[in-house]
């Protein structure tokens, strides 16, 4: 099951979240690679993202993540750290049963964007792992529907084979 089966869907929602809240959304497969994105994401869209960034770190331990550049360790020893515009981000990881798919991640570029997601830090928490729920049952309904799908051809050919055939074993031979 991948994330990429539903981009259309997944960027539609990033969209959605991002006029309500007025900050960057982004989606972040398993694999890091950045495939949905709003604003300053949206150029970055296909982009490798660090394996030693927060979203890894999501990955890595299926929580999610709340960053104050000004606080966060991760951000002084980043990489990125010099050229990074992001004051704060709030990340959740996007789970299928036990498997995590990808990270649904806001970014404040700004510090009234800043000050509007700390200050509602918890609840924006919850808000984003609500909406990357969202987007995993949507990815769930699509492979129960393409089940339903194989499942119905392959009654229907069952199906076939009795009319033909009979359902009998030995009319068979």
């Amino acid at each position: 099951m991948k994330l990429m089966d539903i981009t259309n869907y997944i960027q539609s929602v990033c969209q959605n979240i991002s006029t309500v809240l007025d900050v960057d959304v982004t989606v972040v497969s398993r694999d890091l690679i950045r495939i949905s994105g709003t604003g300053i994401f949206e150029s970055k869209i296909n982009e490798v993202i660090s394996d030693n960034s927060v979203y890894s770190k999501v990955l890595s331990t299926g929580k999610p993540y709340i960053i104050n550049r000004e606080s966060e360790h991760s951000c002084k020893t980043c990489i990125h750290n010099k050229d990074c515009k992001e004051l704060a981000d709030i990340c959740a990881p996007i789970r299928l049963g036990d498997n995590i798919l990808g990270i649904l991640g806001i970014a404040a570029f700004t510090e009234e964007q800043k000050n509007k997601i700390l200050s509602k830090d918890q609840e924006l928490s919850e808000f984003i792992s609500s909406m990357s729920n969202l987007i995993s049952y949507k990815l769930d309904e699509l492979y129960k529907e393409e089940i339903k799908t194989v499942e119905q051809l392959e009654k229907e050919e069952i199906e076939k084979a009795i009319k033909k055939y009979g359902s009998n074993t030995q009319e068979m031979k």
